[in-house]
């Protein structure tokens, strides 16, 4: 099989130009080994609506002449029209962040989804009109293996601090804006429901609670508060654990920012962390790997939670449905706020017996239900598709590389992106734009 992919990657690494994160190349990898020819385009753009392809990309992808496109997050310009085959939206973040809403919703019939949780599926049926019979809930895997390395932290954690304090958060921008009493209760009240519902749109929530002031309706946009409130709950349950032994692995804002968790900050691992080889050998060498997901994340869990649950760490999560549906027989150790982390992890790091236990129950089912082959065969069984070739060869197409030789391209990139964002919660602001478009 001839298969072209695409996604967004925000690994970076000079000595690497293809540098990607532990999942795609685990994904490429299976595919590789399964004898297929790939052609793998890389994007720096994330959310991005693309528009029509580059001539250049596009002939070489003709050229190329796949039998099936899958477009992580669906990050890449719209095709449709110019190939047959099936095209497969793959989702590793939720509806929110898929490129090309629009395009998506204009020609949905065309598309078959793959997605991580229900709520997605819910989400494409209600808002996207996707038939249910093109929908695929597939959990992630992972390629990591288990090997007995000397251990060097007691707790591991590798992933990215979502919002730079250079920018002032909605919170701090609402109170700027001298609000009365009332508001203030106001806005604590949508952050709560917000909380519980991420999905909800700027104008569902207020007319759910009859908001009418401009203060509110100004700073509350749901694009924002979601990576606002992630980056809260992120940043206070790792502090919760920063004094038991943390190293924290992922984007330099973790060393970089001026937020007032010391501990996090001295903790920073800046040792660029990305590849299968990367992660295996972190989470190896730690006794603990814990987990902490995006607040998209209703019911299902990121693919850190396999990739921990297939090494020798024992992971310690936040609390979701699937975890605990999938993982029932283990009895994993999961947590509903940072207190209950930081008791969990004390506990764990003094008995090495139920650590190790867990440690061993968790790569055992990795190994029967987890792996790509497992995956593989849910998508070929639910699609009637065979993802089997007779050659295989990977190419790739690194698009907007960001590394140190590329800095004047980096800062226009940045600016492009910053009018960009700001535009759209403009738009959304005063409802030309809705969240899904």
């Amino acid at each position: 099989m001839r298969i072209f992919i695409s996604f967004f990657s925000c690994a970076e690494d000079s000595n690497n130009k293809e540098a990607i994160p532990c999942f795609y190349e685990s994904f490429i990898k299976g595919l590789k080994e399964s004898n297929n020819e790939l052609f793998v385009y890389i994007t720096r753009k994330f959310g991005y609506d693309y528009g029509k392809a580059p001539r250049k990309l596009l002939d070489q992808i003709k050229d190329f002449n796949p039998d099936i496109i899958i477009l992580f997050n669906n990050a890449f310009y719209e095709i449709t029209n110019e190939f047959e085959c099936p095209i497969f939206v793959y989702e590793v973040d939720s509806p929110l962040y898929y490129s090309n809403k629009n395009a998506l919703k204009s020609n949905i019939d065309r598309y078959k989804f793959i997605v991580i949780q229900e709520e997605s599926k819910r989400i494409l049926v209600d808002n996207f009109k996707a038939p249910e019979k093109n929908i695929l809930v597939a959990p992630f895997f992972s390629e990591i293996k288990h090997e007995n390395i000397p251990l060097k932290q007691n707790i591991c954690f590798i992933g990215s601090k979502f919002i730079s304090t250079e920018t002032k958060s909605r919170f701090s921008r609402f109170m700027m804006s001298n609000p009365s009493f009332e508001e203030i209760e106001m806005f604590k009240k949508l952050l709560t429901v917000y909380e519980k519902q991420p999905f909800l749109s700027d104008e569902e929530i207020f007319q759910k609670f009859n908001v009418t002031s401009e203060k509110i309706k100004e700073n509350f946009v749901t694009a924002d508060i979601i990576f606002n409130l992630s980056d809260y709950n992120r940043t206070k349950t790792l502090s919760c654990v920063s004094d038991l032994g943390i190293r924290i692995y992922g984007t330099e804002r973790w060393m970089t920012d001026n937020y007032n968790e010391p501990f996090l900050i001295l903790n920073y691992d800046k040792t660029p962390v990305y590849s299968i080889k990367h992660n295996q050998d972190v989470y190896n060498a730690s006794k603990i790997g814990i987990n902490i997901n995006h607040l998209q994340a209703t019911q299902a869990f990121s693919w850190r939670v396999c990739d921990i649950m297939a090494s020798g760490a024992c992971l310690v999560s936040e609390y979701k449905p699937d975890l605990e549906k999938r993982f029932a027989s283990i009895g994993l150790p999961l947590f509903h706020n940072p207190y209950e982390a930081r008791e969990l992890c004390i506990k764990l790091l003094k008995e090495e017996n139920l650590r190790a236990d867990i440690v061993a129950a968790s790569n055992e089912i990795i190994e029967k239900k987890y792996r790509f082959k497992n995956t593989k065969e849910l998508i070929e069984d639910f699609f009637d598709i065979s993802l089997n070739g007779v050659n295989s060869s990977v190419k790739y197409y690194a698009e907007d590389l960001l590394n140190k030789s590329n800095k004047p391209r980096k800062l226009k990139y940045k600016i492009f992106m910053y009018c960009y964002e700001k535009l759209q919660k403009k738009l959304q602001r005063k409802g030309y734009v809705k969240k899904y478009d």
